[in-house]
């Protein structure tokens, strides 16, 4: 595997133009709502969905009989009332998917029926809108829409997908669509009374399937002159006019396999579509607070960490996040443990999710429709319960019934409800970040997320308290112990300096395989940014080595490893990228991997369980109680798991008595009270039985010096 760029002449000489080019301002902002509804944090989600609409049902085909009659059932008083007795408290239906308002008027009103009835119930309702347009209809409404459609590189309507070809996709930076969206949202608001705006296809299609309208090319360039100076563009394009810039055409490179992105002009149209989704998110947002801030939003970007999202989709979380309240994930990484020992999960799409202050939906309740989970409900339920920030996810889809679950669906359901006071206003606690470096894991994923999500797998299944972070959160570190840098090749000057703080001041630091060689354009650098504290220049030049190098910089420890190993090959190197749950074993220097960590901490971490590699650990903190909550996930739940030893760090804490309350939803479980003493700066005590989850709380009899002293 080639670990390196190569490299032209120009950029091996021309060393003044090489530290200007590194130098990439933020993107433009975007307004950020100022208050966000406060149910989604305090009530907790549980929910169910139904959202195509009967216009939809008949147009599409291939729907059966019983589909079509329950199609009104499923929006009925009777309907409400079951799903409130089944513990489902949210949910999404059906809005706007796209006909025109005339066209689907019939089941728009059955959602303004529905909505009273939910209501009555208590179950709060979101109402979904589409990003296509069904021409067949919604052009005799709203003639003015032939303008509003997506076109690719070849100016050809971009359609949802070959199968249904009668739906253009819109273009969010259309002003046109964007005032279609405003009054959709106005209708919802104020005529539905929906609590929440659902908002599908948060995300563009693969390129080279990605518009280039003249309103996208214009907001292209008009990105490109307030992101970059008149200095900096010649430095960074050799020219200063941008007026005569096109869109790069996508299809040769993706043709030629190409491997890396360094073509800066490529780079900054990916950023400017991941940008732009973001900020129409945003616009979104700051509306629907005008009409009503107890009106929540979510999005469907179809959070992915095994995918290079920004690059393929237009999706770049750090953005996107700091908008709306909840997103979806459909991504393929159901709850499981493999035939081969793989730990299949979506912990690192709920701690991205959650470490930006949202929430994520997924599919937890087993079978919808067309679309079937590989994992058994409640093991999702259970994953869900303890990544999660206070959601369960989709437990199913609404039916005449209500919705159908199964008897372990509803005791965790109901053991969400009962313990919903508790899991509410938690924190995680992480000893452990692992950056995403956006030019890393974008422009060079068969490397950087290789090395990130096996670094991740390692941390996952070694039971370690960590979180996933972004650029813009390498600005304070100062809340972990560990910072990981897995193949994170390229760093901005200012990076590289955030980093040198962090660990001049004590903190801990891990880095492995090319990480800082580059800067943040994907300029080679001479050595490596963080040569200092590596203790190195340059990787080794034997790749086959991988043993690591231990030293100490300033306050703090270093730890450098030539390369995470793959078990097996990773898929073959591409722009568009996956490295999925197949790939997913243990690197081959796993143990490795774990103690450096361990070691840069210098300190004990927060929590130690001893459990097999098929158990998961999240701990997290109550602010107003200060209540400590260790939720733990046996992936493997067929095989239960005996005695599990738990070693908390209370070293600094004032009292020295504790009471630990251990409960369950499975089947059989006894909720039970353990009395613990403190030895030596440790609280130990043992879960005697774990099938799936377990829920244990821990409170300090000094509560408010147990709150100060576990972060510490």
């Amino acid at each position: 595997m080639v670990r390196t760029p190569r490299l032209t002449l120009l950029a091996l000489t021309c060393c003044g133009l090489l530290a200007t080019a590194a130098y990439l301002p933020s993107d433009p902002g975007s307004p950020v709502r100022s208050t966000r509804p406060a149910w989604v944090k305090t009530d907790g989600v549980v929910m169910a969905g139904n959202w195509e609409p009967l216009t939809f049902l008949r147009r599409r085909g291939g729907a059966t009989v019983a589909d079509l009659e329950d199609w009104p059932r499923e929006r009925t008083d009777a309907a409400a009332r079951k799903l409130h007795e089944a513990g489902v408290n949210l949910v999404i239906t059906n809005f706007y998917k796209g006909f025109g308002l005339k066209a689907e008027a019939a089941d728009i009103e059955a959602t303004r029926r529905f909505v009273e009835f939910a209501h009555h119930y208590g179950i709060r309702v979101g109402g979904y809108i589409g990003a296509s347009m069904m021409y067949e209809t919604f052009f005799a409404e709203e003639p003015e829409a032939r303008d509003w459609m997506q076109v690719d590189e070849q100016g050809r309507p971009v359609y949802y997908s070959p199968v249904q070809p009668y739906r253009y996709m819109a273009c969010r930076n259309n002003p046109g669509y964007q005032a279609f969206i405003r009054k959709l949202l106005r209708i919802g608001v104020e005529d539905l009374h929906l609590d929440l705006i659902h908002f599908d296809q948060m995300e563009s299609w693969n390129e080279p399937n990605v518009c280039r309208c003249r309103y996208c090319r214009q907001q292209f360039v008009d990105y490109l002159k307030s992101r970059y100076t008149s200095g900096q563009r010649m430095d960074r394009f050799s020219f200063d006019g941008l007026d005569l810039i096109q869109i790069p055409p996508f299809a040769p490179i993706l043709a030629a396999q190409a491997t890396q992105l360094v073509d800066p002009l490529m780079q900054d149209w990916v950023r400017f579509r991941a940008w732009s989704y973001a900020r129409h998110y945003g616009e979104y947002d700051a509306y629907l607070e005008k009409l009503n801030p107890e009106v929540a939003l979510e999005g469907n970007p179809n959070v992915d960490l095994s995918l290079n999202k920004a690059f393929r989709n237009s999706v770049d979380l750090e953005h996107l996040l700091k908008h709306g309240d909840i997103v979806w994930s459909e991504e393929p990484q159901q709850a499981s443990w493999t035939a081969d020992n793989r730990l299949v999960s979506k912990i690192r799409s709920y701690k991205l999710v959650r470490g930006m202050g949202k929430s994520l939906f997924a599919y937890t309740g087993g079978r919808f429709g067309t679309w079937s989970s590989e994992a058994p409900p409640h093991l999702s339920l259970a994953e869900a319960m303890a990544y999660n920030d206070l959601n369960l996810g989709m437990v199913g889809d609404v039916a005449p019934d209500g919705v159908r679950l199964t008897p372990e669906a509803k005791r965790y359901i109901d053991f969400f409800h009962a313990h919903r006071a508790t899991l509410a206003g938690t924190t995680p606690i992480a000893d452990v970040a692992v950056l995403r470096s956006f030019a890393s894991i974008e422009f060079n994923p068969a490397e950087a997320n290789v090395s990130t999500v096996l670094y991740e797998q390692s941390l996952i299944q070694a039971k370690i308290p960590f979180t996933i972070i972004v650029d813009g959160q390498l600005a304070d570190l100062s809340r972990y112990k560990v910072l990981v840098l897995a193949d994170q090749d390229a760093l901005s000057d200012a990076q590289v300096e955030s980093i040198r703080r962090f660990v001049e001041q004590g903190g801990g630091l891990v880095a492995t395989d090319n990480s800082s060689l580059l800067t943040e354009a994907r300029w080679r650098r001479r050595k490596f940014g963080l040569a200092d504290l590596l203790g190195r220049d340059l990787p080794p030049a034997n790749e086959s080595r991988t043993e690591p190098t231990r030293r100490t910089f300033g306050k703090g420890r270093v730890v450098y490893i030539p390369r995470v190993v793959p078990s097996d090959p990773p898929p073959p190197a591409q722009l568009n990228y996956r490295f999925d749950k197949r790939h997913w074993k243990l690197a081959r220097n796993h143990e490795e991997l774990v103690a450096a960590v361990e070691w840069a901490a210098a300190r004990p971490l927060s929590a130690r369980v001893f459990a097999p590699l098929s158990v998961t650990m999240e701990l997290a903190q109550q602010k107003n109680s200060g209540a400590i909550l260790l939720h733990l996930v046996n992936f493997d739940y067929r095989h239960p798991v005996q005695n599990i030893d738990v070693d908390l760090n209370v070293a600094a804490a004032s009292s020295r008595t504790f009471e630990i309350t251990v409960e369950s939803p499975d089947e059989g479980s006894k909720a039970s009270t353990i009395r613990a003493t403190e030895r030596a700066g440790r609280l130990s005590f043992r879960i005697p039985r774990l099938s799936t989850y377990i829920l244990a709380v821990i409170r300090a009899a000094d509560l408010d010096a147990h709150q100060r002293d576990i972060q510490k």
